[in-house]
């Protein structure tokens, strides 16, 4: 929920770190601000200050990357939260099923995946495999956005094409009224392919999936599964 007097400098400071944080390769001022849809001199100046804090840093050409302050954050946050400990003897139990799993959050519009695993795949290969994932072509997403309200989804969305959502919010939001009925999200791709979410968490906080070739006749059955795995991992 927007406060009535939102702080933009931090808004546009996390939205600066977020964008360096995904970023491959160093990058420079401008084509950030570029793609932030943002003045180049408030970048600049952003980007100093993190990179002051340790959060950024800056190459020898003067780009910037994340910083080492970035990674302390982030470890710090997973450690405190318990999160990978708790979930994954959880979520290798779940590969006997044969079907990918996967374990993540939503932030905005995007989902982060901490665990995305092939079937057989050994667990410290599924760990951070997967970048950044639009929410609505994930069944993580569907399932988190799903906790939002109508007014702040279109408030997100407002604006900008949705994919996979060629009738815009409308279409979006009737998905998502479908998935609160059901308490779990289910997205149907054009290879057949199943993807069955669930959240985690009271009050919830990350979501778990299964994805492959599910017989519709199952799908409460795997749903009970992953639910009760999330029970497991809440409980943990």
């Amino acid at each position: 929920m927007l406060p009535s007097q939102p702080n933009e400098s931090l808004i546009d400071g996390l939205t600066c770190l977020q964008a360096l944080a995904v970023c491959k390769e160093p990058v420079g001022v401008r084509e950030l601000a570029r793609r932030l849809d943002l003045e180049p001199t408030r970048v600049h100046r952003l980007l100093k200050t993190l990179a002051h804090l340790g959060i950024a840093g800056q190459t020898p050409s003067k780009k910037y990357v994340t910083g080492p302050g970035m990674h302390v954050l982030a470890a710090q946050s997973i450690f405190a939260s318990g999160l990978i400990r708790k979930a994954l003897p959880l979520l290798a139990s779940l590969q006997q099923y044969g079907f990918v799993v996967a374990y993540g959050v939503l932030w905005r519009d995007q989902v982060s995946y901490f665990y995305h695993a092939e079937p057989g795949m050994p667990v410290e290969q599924a760990l951070g495999r997967i970048g950044l994932y639009p929410v609505a072509g994930s069944s993580i997403g569907m399932v988190l956005l799903s906790l939002t309200a109508d007014s702040e989804i279109r408030r997100l969305f407002k604006g900008r094409e949705i994919p996979k959502f060629s009738q815009g919010i409308e279409d979006l939001l009737k998905v998502i009224r479908e998935i609160r009925r059901n308490g779990f999200a289910k997205i149907v791709t054009t290879e057949n392919w199943t993807s069955l979410a669930v959240t985690v968490g009271n009050p919830p906080h990350s979501a778990l999936a299964f994805s492959g070739k599910m017989d519709p006749s199952e799908v409460q059955k795997y749903y009970k599964i992953l639910k009760d795995t999330a029970a497991g991992i809440e409980s943990a």
